[in-house]
């Protein structure tokens, strides 16, 4: 089987199987009943499609860490928790009318957000290249990425995992989801400022340089 069908086949079974799952296979209608959840279906393959094609090589790690932060390896497994518990737990308390969000109008929002998101994170991903890693590490030959989303911010992959799973909260209109999405950015923070002190401890100079001329997270705000 090719590389790129068999990373749209897994993608699509984790962002659409993982919730049918989670909302219950016995209803699958039910689950399609909606016209956003169709839309989160078309949408989230269709991102796969675009991100195989587009960035082919996201996701491949290539280089071996010198230096690790090792509580961050703490934040790795909690990362992997909070993602499980988007896709499986917020479509299950939709299907059961769990603390849903009103108006119903924010599940289309919800499908505004969550490609943009999508799309941010695997830009950064393809954009950082072998030099990708779960870990917050140095690794060998390492070099400060500033190009492509990293131009302008120093942490865009985190900024799309935060929009990413702001928009499935939202499509499945879950204040259970918003709440985790809370801790996410928690996380996320944590991680933001492990890094940043590595990064600093690495590139001195050239890190604070970089700094100085780009945001943390979101343009001319932070």
């Amino acid at each position: 089987i090719p590389r790129a069908v068999l990373m749209v086949v897994i993608g699509s079974a984790i962002f659409v199987g993982l919730p049918i799952i989670g909302w219950g296979v016995a209803d699958v209608s039910g689950f399609v009943d909606h016209p956003a959840r169709v839309g989160y279906i078309l949408i989230t393959v269709l991102l796969q499609i675009i991100v195989v094609l587009k960035f082919p090589n996201v996701g491949r790690t290539g280089g071996k860490g010198t230096k690790l932060v090792r509580q961050q390896q703490i934040a790795v497994v909690l990362l992997q928790i909070i993602s499980l518990a988007m896709v499986i737990v917020i479509p299950a308390t939709d299907h059961h009318d769990i603390a849903i969000l009103r108006p119903d109008a924010v599940r289309y929002l919800g499908l505004l957000i969550y490609p943009l998101g999508f799309f941010i994170t695997n830009w950064s991903e393809h954009s950082l290249g072998k030099q990708f890693s779960v870990q917050v590490t140095i690794q060998e030959g390492h070099q400060l990425i500033t190009n492509g989303p990293y131009r302008m911010l120093r942490h865009p992959r985190y900024l799309g995992i935060m929009l990413m799973n702001l928009g499935l909260a939202l499509i499945f209109a879950s204040w259970v989801g918003l709440a985790i999405v809370v801790v996410l950015i928690g996380v996320l923070l944590w991680r933001i400022r492990d890094e940043e002190a590595l990064m600093r401890q690495e590139f001195g100079a050239e890190w604070d340089a970089y700094a100085e001329k780009s945001w943390r997270l979101i343009p001319y705000l932070y």
